[in-house]
């Protein structure tokens, strides 16, 4: 795989890292790692709790130079997340899934997030992939303890084993998808995989915006772009497809 690994013992943001690299004419593909973030960034501006050594943040930069069309950022965030879902499971061997779009649970709390960006070099576009996830962090902010958690616990040695087995697996399957996004066999394959591992489909879901009133339905299914289709209570079919639509698990 060729594609840059850097590792820093603590950043500001590993997303913001390879924002500025990318801005400032770094078009290497590359993946940054940090074990401490000071101001990781979560969905809709919100902050991702990053703290030191109990976890793993990292983002992989895939520079877009022939200013090629970017996608589907949902479809990107999809292919991540099964990545991460599909690392957890073999690395750590725990039962970990996938609440739509962007978030890792085990034991039915977040464990991870996923920020895919659009990032800019002048006007050529290019795509960032951050994720953090907690693998023995304990002690959580007061506003998120009812819903984050962490892998597991383990033992120094132990973390160091998986941080590298992790970020190698994610990191080379991200290599793999930005070279195979337009296949069809491979995208069928994902969207497989990521069915499977749906934590979502079949249950009773609320989701909105900020700006929109809350509604409930029954969750469906995975579309082909990785949308998400909702049957409300009236019998219409909603498909969510906008990173900026909250999602609540209700039964």
């Amino acid at each position: 795989m060729n594609y840059i690994c850097e590792h820093f013992s603590s950043i500001d943001s590993t997303n913001e890292e390879a924002k500025r690299r990318y801005a400032g004419g770094d078009i290497r593909e590359q993946l940054l790692s940090a074990d401490f973030q000071s101001a990781g960034k979560g969905r809709n501006g919100r902050s991702f709790y990053s703290p030191e050594n109990t976890g793993i943040y990292f983002s992989y930069l895939y520079p877009n130079p022939e200013n090629e069309p970017i996608g589907n950022l949902i479809f990107v965030t999809t292919v991540a997340a099964v990545l991460v879902c599909d690392a957890i499971r073999k690395v750590t061997k725990a039962d970990a899934g996938i609440k739509w779009v962007n978030d890792v649970y085990v034991n039915d709390k977040k464990v991870c997030g996923i920020l895919a960006e659009v990032a800019y070099q002048d006007s050529v576009p290019g795509i960032i992939v951050g994720i953090g996830i907690n693998l023995s962090t304990t002690d959580f902010p007061e506003e998120i303890q009812g819903i984050a958690s962490s892998v597991g616990t383990f033992t120094d040695e132990e973390l160091r084993k998986i941080k590298k087995e992790i970020i190698g697996s994610v990191g080379d399957g991200l290599w793999q998808f930005f070279r195979n996004s337009g296949n069809a066999a491979y995208k069928e394959c994902i969207l497989s995989s990521y069915r499977e591992m749906s934590l979502v489909i079949g249950r009773e879901v609320s989701f909105g915006t900020e700006n929109e009133t809350e509604m409930t339905g029954i969750a469906t299914g995975i579309e082909e772009d990785g949308s998400l289709s909702v049957k409300l209570q009236n019998g219409e079919i909603r498909t969510l497809n906008s990173g900026e639509i909250h999602l609540k698990l209700l039964r």
